[in-house]
């Protein structure tokens, strides 16, 4: 199940997560994040995860985390590790694409 958040918890759920955690950054207006979003809710229940944290976050809402971010297209996938942002990627990709992505993004 993917956890929705918003700057008034995003320092609380990513920064202050000690695991690792994937944030979908994503627009409600944006086709390839409508696209994604399902994949994404998919890819966040399968067992080889459940040591993962999946959010997602609606940056036009929340300008605050958007700006701490810096995401400038989407939809992005972030890696937090241990509250620090450890990688990104934007993920205008097919629904294997993305699993293959988060997957790299893991083992980094």
């Amino acid at each position: 199940m993917i956890k929705e958040i918003k700057d008034d918890n995003y320092k609380k759920e990513v920064l202050g997560n000690q695991g690792p955690v994937i944030l979908l950054a994503y627009a409600p207006w944006c086709g390839d994040c409508q696209r994604i979003l399902p994949v994404f809710e998919t890819i966040s229940c399968l067992p080889e995860y459940t040591q993962v944290c999946f959010l997602k976050m609606d940056v036009e809402k929340n300008p605050l985390s958007k700006m701490d971010l810096k995401v400038e297209r989407y939809p992005t996938l972030c890696l937090f590790q241990d509250g620090r942002k450890a990688a990104e990627k934007v993920a205008e990709v097919s629904a294997e694409e993305q699993k293959a992505i988060i997957t790299s993004l893991l083992r980094q």
